[in-house]
This record gives structure tokens, sequence and C-alpha cells, in this order.
């Protein structure tokens, strides 16, 4: 059998075209799962800043100081709906920090630690931090590959045409890594 010169050439293109459509649709489904494992941690943000809203409310009744923390938490909460991605994932990492600074206060406040609404609150809490968790690992997951390949070559190519920009990660506040 003879293989002619534009035999090959042609086998050549038929692979990069092939090559080009899996990672077009590559780029597509990790920018459509990025989206996915967001709106997962964007419904337990929602759940955790009503949780907090409510027991910032029930430590704000035992001290004035807790009342400031109420205040940023709703802050946080009315502009986290017309936030993009990226600007909710800085939100999120904000609102990290000041569940510290709520978990910190509690110790000075026995009484409180005992208080049965704050216990039923503070176990609803846990089990949205949990999940939290849980979607922030996925979604860190996922950007990490997705960034990876926008950065590799020959697949960055495909940023300037698919118009892609690297992902924002989700990060563990310095504090957090000392405890």
């Amino acid at each position: 059998m003879n293989i002619e010169p534009w035999m090959i050439g042609t086998a050549i293109a038929v692979l990069v075209l092939l090559w080009a459509l899996f990672t077009y649709n590559r780029f597509i489904s990790l920018k459509n799962s990025i989206e996915e494992s967001f709106k997962h941690i964007d419904i337990a943000l929602a759940q955790r800043f009503d949780s907090l809203t409510r027991i910032a409310e029930t430590i704000a009744a035992y001290t004035k100081h807790e009342k400031e923390v109420h205040t940023e938490v709703t802050k946080l909460r009315s502009q986290f709906d017309n936030q993009n991605e990226n600007e909710k994932v800085k939100t999120s990492n904000e609102l990290s920090r000041l569940v510290s600074g709520l978990q910190v206060q509690v110790e000075n406040y026995p009484e409180l630690k005992a208080n049965e609404n704050y216990l039923h609150l503070q176990k609803s809490i846990n089990e949205l931090e949990e999940r939290l968790a849980a979607s922030r690992r996925t979604f860190n997951a996922r950007v990490a590959k997705f960034n990876t390949m926008l950065q590799q070559f020959p697949t960055n190519l495909f940023k300037f045409f698919m118009k892609l920009e690297k992902r924002e990660l989700l990060h563990i506040d310095n504090s957090k890594k000392q405890d």
C-alpha cells in the first residue's frame, strides 16, 4: 500500500481537529462543573448566613460587642446576593474570619454556651461548615484542574479563543492554619 503525502496531511489535520474538539469540550465541561460546584457553595453560604445571623442575634443578647459582629454579618449577607463568583469567594473568606471571632467570643460567656438555642444553632453551623468544607474542596479541585489546563501548552491557546480567565481559589485564613 502506497501512502500519499496528502493522506498523511489529512490524517494529521483530522487528529489536530479531534484534539481541538476534545480540548474545547473539556474546557466547557470543567467550566460547567466549576459553576455547578460553586452553586453548592452558594447554597451552603446562604444557609450559613442565615444561621450566623440567628446565632449573632442570640449572642448579641449577651453583650454589646457581638452586635458589631451581627451588623457585619448582615452587611456581608446583603452584599453577597449581588456579587459575582470571585467577589463571593472573597466575601466567604471574610465570613470565615468572622466565624472564628464569634467562636472566640463565646468562650467568654459560659452561660451562653449552655443556652439551648445557642447549642442548637452551633450544631447547625457545625453541620453547615462540614458541608461547606466538602463543597469547597470540590470547587478548589475543579478550579485547580481548570487553571492547570489554562496554563499548560498547547491547551492554553484556547483561553484566547474561548475568552477564558484563571479562576480564584477559595482559601483558608492564616489564623485557621495555626489553630
